[in-house]
């Protein structure tokens, strides 16, 4: 009962005093017209004068705290206000003395009415602040009861009676409505802070699915919404724009050099820099890594591109100075014009990564648009794209093995098993171009599955017929490393068929450590070692892979490309980097392997300078699963 107001009871009251004070002056105005009389002229005059000052009062208090905010209430505001509200009912109180009590000029009944509406207006009016709302009627109907017994009324008791039944009456409307007002507020005020933390969760949600942390910038997932918002305003309003894909020169170095923390740095850098050399209505996004993309909204000619990606390659070509240490950011760049060179969002997309491709192999830091040389790749790429779509509907996609042995004593170790495509043609379509068609339109994943089954398949045939192949080296494409989820799936269907690191070798090439999405190589294949599969470096020496790529994964063996043992037997500077190579490997304990061994001269050689295994013509070409098992057969035949 004794509960202190708060903000919400407070603003209750004031919201409604300038209406209680005006009905009250009201009142008082029609009350003094009606009791007009020579003899109560003072009474009157100094009651009615005294009810209007009190309203004007309260009219001018409740219209300066209109305009405030309240947030507290304090213990002095609360006396105030029941200070008030007893100095309200005063002359109310008055009244009925005056007229009941002893007997002044008025209507008794008619002051009675008038109390009565007062004290139901008071309970209405203070009912959020109870004890202010006790303050108001108390007097009034103190008053009133004083008034039947002082002026001697024949029903003076059975008045007091009703009087208090009343009372108690307003006291229990005011208490309850109260408590229901408050507990209204507390139900808003936590469906409010509900509503608050639903809008919080669905701004955190967004921000999490469409906005880069590193960065601040739109994602690839938000960046490809806004591509497609784009293309339909040039559907609706024939408005061309310009799309730029921008990839960081060495930036992977940064990260191996620097650390991670020190690239992230510089891809903030980066994304500061291209936000501040574009126009705000042009989009900028990080799409992942180290690649960004760029919607300019106004631009749809290749004039303007080439001024703005200037101006851009200009920019992030300064000098970062970032964690005490000066980096030089560079980029390349592939650009695309929507409607001349294509309005689908995809195909937008699509034609820019082939332009950003081609600045990428003609030396890095430049910006090249999509061309007729470019479209030519592309509907060369689309042609390989449906065949290789057909040949695995069509299951004409197979593997065949090459058998890798020890130089030593020819005993065989094991097999590559390397993926062959003959179209319906009867033309064999090189790996190395369907290959990457199949990493750039997403098929990779089904290819390597449908190889990795193959694979299974064949060894399990291998052991059924009582043959012992060694280790088969799987390749690992680039792609499959970066997508580490769908390669533990392969793993697994390995391992459910009792396939593991005593059948199976992995085999990854230099292309794993380079471009997009290689920040969780390492992490992978360690994984991958610590499950006991072997990791073989593919054409090792012809690529990026450094030494210290050797340091940071457990590489098992490295092969020696086959352009180095061409000429090894002739060509001094051949001979010298395989020597290098394998004093490299045997230092390290790696084992090393020699492909494309295809005379008795080189084979004598690479023994001499320590190599260990040769793979190549010498002693088999690649052949069908078919072929290897009666290559196996004939061999422990040979044997026994």
């Amino acid at each position: 009962m004794t509960k202190h107001p708060s903000p919400e009871d407070v603003a209750s009251v004031v919201n409604g005093t300038s209406v209680a004070t005006f009905v009250t002056a009201l009142n008082a105005v029609i009350y003094a017209i009606s009791a007009f009389d020579g003899e109560a002229m003072s009474f009157l005059l100094v009651w009615l004068g005294a009810v209007l000052a009190l309203s004007l009062t309260l009219a001018r208090m409740s219209a300066r705290a209109v305009r405030r905010t309240v947030t507290r209430v304090s213990s002095r505001a609360a006396r105030r206000l029941i200070v008030t509200s007893v100095l309200f009912a005063l002359p109310w109180a008055a009244l009925p003395i005056h007229v009941v009590g002893l007997r002044g000029a008025g209507e008794p009944m008619v002051v009675l009415m008038i109390c009565i509406g007062m004290l139901a207006g008071g309970a209405f009016m203070l009912h959020r602040t109870f004890v202010a709302a006790l303050a108001f009627m108390a007097p009034i109907l103190a008053a009133a009861i004083v008034s039947y017994h002082l002026g001697g009324w024949t029903h003076a008791w059975p008045l007091t009676a009703y009087s208090c039944a009343y009372g108690l009456f307003l006291a229990y409307f005011a208490y309850s409505t109260g408590e229901t007002a408050r507990r209204h507020d507390t139900s808003v005020a936590a469906l409010s802070r509900a509503v608050d933390d639903l809008r919080k969760a669905h701004e955190d949600n967004y921000l999490l699915a469409n906005i880069d942390d590193t960065t601040g910038l739109p994602n690839r997932k938000a960046f490809k919404a806004l591509l497609r918002e784009a293309a339909e305003r040039y559907r609706q309003e024939d408005a061309g724009f310009s799309v730029l894909l921008l990839d960081l020169d060495r930036f992977k170095n940064v990260n191996d050099l620097f650390g991670h923390g020190v690239g992230d740095e510089l891809l903030a850098e980066i994304a500061r820099r291209l936000r501040d050399n574009l126009s705000a209505r042009d989009v900028v996004a990080r799409l992942g890594g180290d690649e960004f993309a760029v919607i300019l909204v106004e631009v749809s000619d290749e004039p303007t591109i080439r001024v703005v990606a200037e101006r851009l390659m200009q920019a992030l070509q300064q000098p970062a100075r970032l964690a005490g240490r000066q980096l030089h950011p560079g980029a390349s760049i592939g650009a695309v014009i929507c409607p001349d060179d294509a309005t689908d969002p995809v195909e937008l997309l699509q034609k820019a990564d082939l332009g950003l491709n081609r600045a990428k192999e003609d030396g890095r830091g430049q910006c090249v648009k999509f061309n007729a040389q470019l479209r030519e790749r592309l509907i060369a790429n689309d042609t390989i794209e449906a065949g290789l779509r057909q040949a695995l509907r069509d299951e004409l996609i197979h593997v065949q093995y090459q058998p890798k042995l020890a130089l030593s004593d020819g005993r065989l170790l094991g097999a590559e098993a390397l993926v062959r495509w003959r179209a319906a043609d009867g033309f064999m379509v090189p790996p190395d171009c369907f290959l990457t068609i199949a990493a750039e339109r997403g098929l990779l994943p089904h290819l390597s599955r449908r190889i990795a089954e193959a694979v299974a398949d064949d060894i399990l045939s291998l052991r059924r017929a009582g043959l012992d192949p060694g280790k088969i080296a799987l390749n690992i494409h680039p792609d499959d490393i970066k997508s580490p989820e769908l390669l533990m799936e392969t793993i697994e269907m390995f391992e459910a068929r009792g396939i593991d690191g005593r059948h199976l070798m992995l085999e990854i090439t230099e292309g794993c450590f380079i471009g997009r999405g290689t920040d969780m190589v390492s992490m992978v294949l360690d994984t991958l070692a610590e499950r006991g599969y072997e990791l073989s470096l593919d054409d090792f020496g012809t690529g990026h892979a450094s030494l210290s790529h050797l340091k940071k994964i457990p590489v098992a063996e490295i092969k020696i490309d086959r352009s180095f043992i061409a000429g090894i037997a002739v060509r001094r500077d051949d001979r010298a980097i395989v020597a290098a190579i394998a004093e490299i490997a045997g230092g390290m304990g790696i084992r090393s392997v020699a492909e494309g061994v295809e005379e008795a001269a080189q084979r004598d050689i690479l023994l001499g300078m320590g190599i260990e295994v040769g793979q190549g013509y010498l002693w088999a070409r690649p052949m069908s699963a078919q072929s290897f098992a009666d290559y196996l057969g004939q061999r422990g035949r040979a044997a026994g």
